[in-house]
């Protein structure tokens, strides 16, 4: 190589190739030649880096993504990998090996010797005792002749040997199949006795205004708003140390109780009442007018369950039993039918914010129980309206023994209930006759209110608890964290409309 070849080269190293050597070119070498080479170098490298941080990104969430949806449930069955729903414990079960005949696989927290793994055929109908065991980790759950199918085993509603605080616990509510069986405001109605650490989570038209009465009289409590969420019932929220309680009722007859406040409370004859916490009626379009066909008064409503014949007062009238000719019962049946489970009919709700707005004051929103027509279902009140996780409800008490719960309740406190006749519940005679209604429709409302009757273990009424009626509740593998989760076999836009009875369609 020639001198004059070495200094091109030396010339290509210092990027000075190409330019005079006259100071001025040379200082505008320096100025801009060489900062928009480094400038670009730069940029390059940065695009560079970028790009693959942005890739390794993407392929740490795509494994992650499909270890979660196709590796980790067959691997945590595979290897026995169990995981509670509430507590989030993981237990290990040793794996039967192949060639072995083990009547024992593992011992539980326990200690004690869990069975061999069953397999049983795919969607047989189990006993309460074997979901019950399944629950509580002593037993293994029942695998499918196919490893990738999704555990999915059908028990009726009521057979399992657990409390029903203890089956909430283990409950998952779909947010978006009963996202409009949340309460709509972001408030829930809650009553706390701060001298007790005691919290009443009321559940409309399931004996809440006896339940509020024994809190503020008994347990000198106070209204407080409670979040959807619940948040402030966990760990580190400002109840947390605070025993929850709450009464449920068979969702049967609360249908009915529901429907009937629903029903005179926004009748037309509503509409000429005067004040301000009427003006909602004014204006009120009802989505299921047929009901109030040829009534527009007061006098029109109680002459189909309180002829005038009978000469009776409208006092009288209102509590005493029914005298209806059917006539309510024949609407009530086309409503039910007519409703699809989803979307109960809220009316209250946006009145009561926009009371609390006229009067500066929130709790007209949340102290004053909301109607709905019909009730929306228990479950979705009780549970995180984000998640679907139950809230921490610590004991769950049943309205047929509410004045005796209530006495064991106050006894625990210290605490002692007046006699039953120094406190009135709010509860009237039911207006349409429920003896006229038709088997089928009954058996449909249960069928809507699967949820309540699987998550709260709560045993089907006579009419609904019959081999012809699909009713059934499901426990299934959480789709991630493990465990286990419990739902209704059927969902209320799953179920069909084939046993409508016949004298139902000459209103169509």
């Amino acid at each position: 190589m020639n001198k004059e070849q070495i200094s091109i080269v030396e010339s290509y190293r210092n990027g000075t190739h190409g330019t005079t050597m006259t100071a001025a070119n040379h200082t505008n070498s320096d100025n801009t030649n060489r900062p928009r080479r480094r400038s670009k170098l730069g940029s390059r490298r940065q695009t560079i880096l970028a790009f693959s941080g942005i890739t390794y990104g993407l392929v740490l969430i795509g494994n992650y993504y499909f270890y979660s949806r196709h590796l980790s449930a067959p691997f945590r069955e595979e290897t026995g990998l169990v995981s509670a729903f509430s507590g989030g414990l993981e237990t290990r079960l040793q794996p039967q090996r192949e060639g072995t005949s083990s009547n024992y696989l593992t011992r539980n927290d326990r200690g004690e010797s869990l069975p061999a793994v069953p397999f049983f055929p795919f969607g047989e109908l189990y006993d309460g005792e074997t979901i019950t065991s399944i629950l509580l980790r002593e037993r293994w759950p029942p695998k499918n002749d196919d490893p990738s199918a999704r555990l999915h085993l059908r028990f009726k509603p009521g057979t399992l040997n657990i409390s029903s605080q203890q089956t909430l616990e283990h409950c998952h509510v779909d947010t978006s199949i009963y996202k409009h069986h949340f309460p709509s405001s972001q408030l829930q109605v809650t009553s706390v006795s701060d001298a007790h650490s005691l919290i009443y989570i009321m559940l409309p038209k399931s004996a809440s205004s006896t339940a509020r009465w024994m809190m503020e009289n008994v347990f000198n409590a106070t209204d407080a708003p409670l979040s959807g969420s619940g948040y402030e019932l966990q760990f580190g929220g400002d109840y947390d140390n605070y025993t929850t309680l709450t009464f449920v009722r068979d969702p049967l007859s609360r249908f009915y109780s529901s429907y009937d406040e629903a029903f005179l409370r926004y009748g037309p004859w509503m509409k000429h009442r005067k004040g301000r916490a009427f003006r909602k009626y004014t204006a009120l379009d009802h989505p299921f007018p047929y009901l109030y066909e040829n009534m527009t008064e007061w006098q029109d409503y109680q002459e189909s369950f309180c002829p005038s014949a009978l000469g009776m007062n409208r006092r009288e009238c209102t509590e005493s039993d029914t005298f209806e000719n059917g006539t309510l019962a024949k609407r009530f049946e086309r409503f039910v039918w007519d409703y699809d489970g989803i979307s109960p009919f809220d009316l209250v709700w946006d009145s009561f914010i926009m009371n609390a707005l006229l009067v500066s004051s929130l709790y007209v929103m949340y102290l004053t129980p909301f109607v709905a027509l019909p009730q929306p279902c228990f479950v979705p009140h009780l549970s995180n309206r984000h998640t679907g996780r139950p809230k921490r409800i610590d004991e769950i008490y049943h309205t047929s023994s509410a004045i005796t719960d209530w006495e064991y309740i106050a006894d625990s406190y210290g605490e002692s209930i007046p006699d039953e006749g120094e406190f009135q519940a709010r509860s009237a005679p039911r207006r349409f006759n429920t003896s006229l209604v038709s088997l089928e429709t009954k058996q449909r409302i249960c069928q809507l209110s699967a949820i309540d009757y699987c998550c709260l273990n709560l045993k089907l009424p006579e009419e609904c608890d019959r081999s012809e009626v699909d009713i059934f509740c499901s426990l299934e593998h959480r789709a991630r964290g493990g465990g286990f989760r419990i739902q209704p076999w059927y969902h209320p836009h799953q179920i069909g409309r084939a046993n409508r009875p016949a004298y139902l369609n000459r209103f169509e």
